[in-house]
């Protein structure tokens, strides 16, 4: 006859109190059914829920004694008594999870399904670097608590505009997750969303002069061009790094920007003072012939992807502090409504979405109002950077009209 486990009341000294026999031995706790400690010969200790489930007997292992105190484990023999109740499979469930994707496997599905239609998706890729933590997690394993925690790193060593955007990449992620058939709760529901205000920052005329001296001075030729151009054209980081000699009149002093590297998703033609042009004809004559890229660079695309150090040396040299790269795009946009320039053009040239309405879709901004904006803007732009007095003598710029 088989003999019958021994029932006690579990304690954390009871059950650090058992010793190891001979044979592996099991004890039952009284005050909750199916909850037991399995001891081996060497002294290990585990616990286990045990229930017999639609005729059959399932043991599902918890824990180790060591790792988890009995009201703990109580409260996860819980979680099966209640499956039970609802005619669960304890069993069927922990294989579920243990064929669940992780949190990167989820991340290299979304990658191949989203990523070559998606023109952000190297601003994915950066952001779920802050994720990295959790990657090898099945996705059921990540609670709330464990967003929090990372977005509350994030917030303290990058700020709330870096946790809000890394918050919205992880609870798409978890979205795209259920959109394919996997049964969860999304953990980042209900996690601190910061509140941002929208941002004004743009360089002053006292430190534009600072600025624009400080490129100026540096050694970097290439730097030099990128930032110049940043600030005379007013486009994204983004899109000067993925400029195409395809796409550039030089000579016509005009950039067609295609559809793919426009945030809108939209194609821009956008004129080119004389003052940028001047820049670009300066690079083409020192580019390869077979050369694609304005700005090559040692990245997998083969494009420039910005530069962060050189950005910090600049600011270090003209003394300027709390300026990005994009507060370039906001100071063009500035000082071309300061040259009087009016709002649909200054939206059209940064290739904003325009507002609803007939009106908006049949007044489009001619090429000759377009040119003769960037061409006040560029030189009201230089003339500030001289303290509002003459127009700085930018080289080149006679031989790009």
């Amino acid at each position: 006859m088989r003999r019958q486990p021994e029932r006690i009341v579990f304690t954390d000294a009871r059950l650090k109190a058992l010793k190891p026999r001979a044979a592996r031995y099991t004890v039952q706790d009284v005050k909750t059914p199916g909850l037991s400690v399995q001891v081996t010969p060497n002294g290990a200790k585990s616990y286990y829920y045990t229930k017999k489930v639609k005729g059959r007997f399932e043991r599902v292992r918890i824990a180790s004694v060591a790792e988890l105190a009995v009201e703990k484990a109580r409260t996860r023999a819980g979680v099966y008594i209640g499956a039970v109740s609802e005619g669960r499979s304890p069993s069927e469930e922990r294989r579920a999870v243990r064929a669940e994707m992780t949190l990167d496997q989820l991340w290299k599905l979304y990658a191949e399904q989203r990523g070559p239609a998606k023109r952000s998706f190297n601003t994915d890729e950066r952001r779920y670097k802050h994720l990295a933590c959790l990657a090898t997690r099945k996705l059921s394993s990540i609670a709330q608590e464990d967003v929090n925690r990372l977005l509350d790193s994030i917030t303290a060593t990058s700020g709330k505009g870096a946790a809000n955007r890394v918050r919205a990449l992880a609870r798409m992620l978890f979205n795209f997750a259920r959109g394919r058939g996997v049964k969860l709760v999304n953990p980042v529901i209900g996690t601190t969303h910061h509140k941002e205000t929208a941002k004004t920052r743009y360089l002053s005329p006292e430190e534009l002069g600072r600025f624009l001296a400080a490129v100026d001075a540096d050694g970097d030729a290439d730097l030099q061009d990128y930032l110049r151009l940043l600030l005379f054209t007013g486009v994204r980081r983004g899109t000067l790094c993925r400029a195409r000699w395809a796409d550039l009149d030089v000579p016509g002093r005009l950039w067609r920007i295609p559809a793919e590297y426009m945030k809108a998703g939209r194609p821009l033609e956008i004129p080119l003072a004389p003052e940028a042009a001047a820049i670009f004809a300066e690079r083409q004559r020192l580019a390869a012939p077979d050369a694609v890229w304005v700005f090559p660079g040692r990245t997998p695309t083969g494009h420039r992807a910005g530069s962060r150090v050189g950005w910090l040396r600049i600011l270090a040299r003209a003394e300027i502090a709390g300026v990005t790269e994009h507060d370039l795009r906001r100071s063009f946009a500035t000082y071309a409504l300061e040259a009087r320039v009016q709002w649909p053009i200054i939206a059209a040239l940064l290739g904003h979405t325009k507002p609803a309405g007939a009106t908006a879709i049949y007044a489009q901004p001619t090429m000759p109002e377009l040119r003769a904006a960037v061409e006040v803007t560029v030189t009201r732009i230089l003339t500030v950077a001289m303290g509002g007095g003459t127009v700085i003598a930018f080289p080149g710029a006679e031989a790009a009209k």
